[in-house]
């Protein structure tokens, strides 16, 4: 769901195309990174058509488990927002008709804030090369989780091994008699 292109976004705040609202009269020198917000699980659909109108997109991913289909999956790392690399005012209309796109985020009637550059900085270092950025859970050897998982789903224990390498977890159950048992990260969470 990155994209290494220029991408557009669809809406930018409330405005129609002619409209001159205030703070998008003002033109920059450079492009800046915007925040937009999608339609619902549409963070694919609009990046492909920011890359179609020439606007540089990005959706971070994180991997995720997914119960139903028993396997990881990369998900959005913020659902429903991606963001969008354009110049003010000139980007505003490129991206606010696209398909997919809600409207840019932005406070009241003012401008979309730029995000500061070293937060985009942030998730380029920080992604791999589909975009997916490593997020694990928080946990810690002495904590106490919850199985997310059958056939021990709801049940608690006490973290007594991390093996981070192999990302797997060692816990000691408060039920059945105390017995440690060993599962993989993503099949707990921090309580």
């Amino acid at each position: 769901m990155s994209s290494n292109h220029d991408t557009g976004d669809r809406t930018i705040g409330q405005y129609a195309p002619g409209d001159n609202p205030d703070g998008l009269s003002r033109s920059c020198d450079e492009e800046s990174w915007y925040v937009v917000r999608t339609k619902p699980r549409q963070e694919s659909v609009c990046l492909e058509e920011m890359a179609r109108a020439g606007v540089e997109g990005l959706c971070p991913l994180r991997m995720e488990y997914r119960f139903r289909r028993r396997r990881k999956e990369a998900v959005p790392l913020f659902p429903g927002y991606v963001f969008c690399k354009i110049r003010l005012p000139e980007g505003y209309h490129k991206v606010r008709w696209l398909r997919g796109v809600l409207h840019l985020v932005q406070f009241g009637e003012a401008a979309p804030p730029a995000l500061d550059h070293k937060i985009m900085e942030f998730f380029f270092q920080n992604m791999n090369e589909k975009g997916v950025m490593e997020t694990g859970p928080d946990l810690v050897k002495g904590g106490r989780v919850e199985f997310l998982t059958d056939p021990l789903r709801g049940l608690v224990g006490t973290v007594v091994r991390l093996d981070s390498a192999e990302k797997r977890v060692h816990v000691l159950m408060d039920l059945l008699y105390q017995a440690t048992i060993e599962v993989e990260t993503d099949q707990v969470q921090a309580v």
